[in-house]
């Protein structure tokens, strides 16, 4: 029988291939129709790099350890056993072919591999059926594919055995066989189940299992490019293909002032790299367990995001292929892009990033989100009312709050803060930003901070009026070509005073990241560091020293800020500079760190009003009341405003919301009088 294998199983590669490829036409054709992406070959190393951890080693699997080890496992398995499969297929034209030098030694890395793969196979049986954690949706698909790879693992299991009972009942003609069977214990002791048998009944045994081996890897491979499975193909490249750009910079659009159409109002606007991300979901919900929207009971799920995105696309494939083009403004019997994802979604989104820090194959969706904003804002001037309040003070006084530019540095009062005019040797330019300077709770940590750059002699200035909003506010919320206009003025000014040959630090993480990592897209390099890096650095020189606790705060809990956390990866220094304090006790959340969740504000959502669900703020300050602390310790001006209005409308009076810069300049024992100045000042 096995002479004549060859036979049939090129009929099966025939048909399998065939149906295989042409499923993947359209696939493959949707790509090559699709927008280009820029440096998509940029950083090659770092591209290789991802693919190794984070594809092969699974790297963001493990922040569930039992469930990643599980995925994991399966995963190594089926690369492993790549080779007993295309060994399988190889011996239908060769009968006696072995794999050269490693063929004894893989027998038993193969016995290995099978046994702890249907191992983690039941165990996803389990959580599947039984736990089903919340994030996972139940699905039949899901389950019939793990029952194919279970049985990738017993047709193979049952091959052997019936090919090591047939060998033994003819040793000598075998001798290749018999001493496979000593590196394959499994299969060697399965065998025994069936000694006894007749030849031929073991020689049919032996077909059998191997041509269902063959019948599922071929059913299992046209599977995959029509369901969430297709992520086994397309998630190395995907992985490959992922950002290597600064994670806090969004992708300008280029030469904006000839372009015809803006962002993404149809799923054909997309690039083919978006096309791949939805290609790769693999819907574990990974993506929904930190998401602040998800949590909080909002329409915005980021899987059901893609999802839903992807399915739309699938339906409209077959028009979109058969065109040859991209078509702008289609749909699908009336379904457009937003119909499809949800208008309530593409708002919700605060764009913390905690569903791409978290997606184990780096989908990407805060882009595509700001994508879709950008053609509403853009091309609909369809946007929460409220916001459009925002976009004019932008637009006409420079800041959200719509207060006079000439009020930009009454923070500074009674202060003596140089400007660069005064002062033009500075060390470092104290980026203000609009928090700083118009809302009065964030004076007060400018005043702080002002106070601790003295006290440890660093010489500053500031650029006064002639600061304007980065424009954070407007990208984040769809506006691009607002934020570009005001971007490039300030640049303008920046680099007019040649900024570029300081240093600049501010106590906004938005500001933050938008000079370090989306100004060098519009020609404007500067060196910025966030207050709590500079006052950790100071701390650990010895130029400033924390003396005494702050007044009563004693058991501090911190909030990681996401546009310095996830986006530029500073976690330790605010907590350094916290610790450094006597008399602190930090106490952690249980959603901190790379899992901490978002306060609410960024997206341009600190504009805008919270219509569904639970508020965000109040969802926040309840996790961190969970530490049973005294005070939530902050650095960013829009999580101080958003956590100490969450504790307010909670009534929660033994709490106080503090900046880490007010923290640190309370224990350095700045005196009442003074401290009550400054509060004067302020507020006035």
């Amino acid at each position: 029988m096995q002479e004549v294998r060859w036979i049939p199983m090129i009929a099966a590669l025939a048909v399998a291939l065939g149906y295989f490829g042409w499923t993947m036409f359209g696939k493959v054709r949707l790509l090559t129709i699709a927008n280009h992406r820029p440096d998509l070959f940029r950083n090659i190393p770092k591209r290789l790099s991802n693919v190794i951890l984070v594809a092969i080693g699974q790297k963001k699997m493990f922040k569930e350890p039992v469930a990643g080890f599980m995925h994991a496992f399966i995963f190594w398995g089926f690369l492993v056993l790549q080779l007993r499969t295309a060994f399988l297929v190889v011996l239908a034209f060769d009968p006696h072919f072995e794999l050269p030098f490693i063929h004894n030694p893989y027998s038993l890395i193969k016995d290995i591999t099978e046994a702890v793969v249907l191992a983690a196979i039941a165990y996803a049986f389990w959580r599947r059926v039984v736990t089903r954690p919340a994030r996972l949706t139940f699905s039949a698909e899901g389950l019939a594919v793990l029952g194919l790879i279970g049985g990738l693992m017993v047709s193979d299991f049952l091959y052997d055995a019936f090919l090591f009972s047939h060998a033994k009942t003819a040793p000598a003609a075998n001798a290749h066989v018999i001493a496979e069977m000593g590196w394959a214990p499994i299969g060697a002791g399965l065998s025994n189940l069936f000694d006894g048998w007749s030849t031929g009944a073991l020689a049919a045994g032996r077909e059998i299992f191997y041509w269902a081996h063959i019948f599922i890897v071929l059913t299992f491979l046209n599977i995959l490019p029509g369901s969430k499975h297709f992520h086994v193909i397309t998630s190395i490249p995907n992985t490959f293909f992922g950002e290597v750009k600064e994670r806090g910079a969004l992708l300008p659009i280029p030469d904006i002032e000839n372009q015809e159409s803006f962002g993404v109002g149809d799923v054909t606007q997309f690039t083919w790299r978006q096309y791949l991300d939805f290609y790769s979901c693999t819907e574990c919900g990974r993506c929904q367990v930190n998401c602040p929207t998800t949590i909080t009971g909002k329409p915005l799920n980021p899987k059901m995001l893609i999802v839903n995105a992807r399915n739309h696309l699938y339906r409209r494939e077959g028009d979109i292929v058969a065109e040859g083009k991209q078509t702008e403004g289609g749909d699908y019997h009336g379904e457009t892009l937003v119909d499809a994802v949800g208008y309530e979604a593409i708002w919700d989104c605060t764009t913390c990033r905690a569903c791409s820090e978290a997606c184990p194959v780096m989908i990407e969706h805060v882009d595509k989100i700001v994508d879709m904003r950008r053609h509403l804002v853009l091309m609909e001037s369809n946007f929460p009312k409220e916001f459009g309040g925002t976009l004019r003070n932008l637009e006409n006084k420079g800041n959200p709050w719509g207060l006079p530019m000439g009020d930009r540095v009454k923070w500074a009062e009674g202060l003596d803060v140089p400007t660069v005019d005064e002062n033009p040797d500075a060390e470092y330019i104290f980026w203000v930003g609009c928090a700083g300077a118009y809302d009065d709770r964030q004076k007060k940590v400018s005043r702080a901070l002002v106070r601790i750059l003295r006290e440890a002699g660093i010489s500053f200035a500031i650029l006064g009026e002639e600061e304007g909003c980065t424009g954070d506010p407007a990208r984040r919320g769809g506006n691009e070509y607002l934020f570009q206009t005001m971007a490039q003025a300030n640049i303008e000014v920046m680099n007019g005073r040649e900024l570029s040959k300081k240093k600049l630090v501010t106590h906004c993480p938005h500001c933050f990241n938008t000079i370090k990592n989306e100004y060098p897209q519009f020609g404007g390099h500067f060196e910025i560091v966030h207050h709590s890096q500079l006052i950790d650095r100071l701390v650990a020189e010895g130029k400033i020293k924390p003396r005494q606790a702050p007044g009563t705060s004693k058991r501090i809990t911190y909030h990681d800020s996401c546009y310095i956390s996830r986006y530029n990866d500073v976690y330790d220094e605010p907590r350094r500079a916290i610790t450094a304090i006597p008399g602190i006790e930090l106490k952690e959340m249980a959603r901190t760190r790379q899992t901490g969740m978002c306060c609410g504000a960024g997206g341009a959502r600190v504009w805008m009003e919270e219509h569904r669900g639970k508020r965000i703020n109040q969802t926040r300050v309840q996790q961190a009341m969970e530490t049973q602390a005294d005070t939530i310790a902050v650095a960013c001006p829009f999580c101080n405003m958003m956590l100490k209005d969450g504790v307010n409308e909670l009534q929660i009076e033994s709490v106080k919301t503090k900046d880490i810069a007010e923290l640190v300049l309370e224990s350095m024992g700045v005196g009442e009088e003074t401290a009550s100045e400054d509060t004067q000042a302020a507020e006035a």
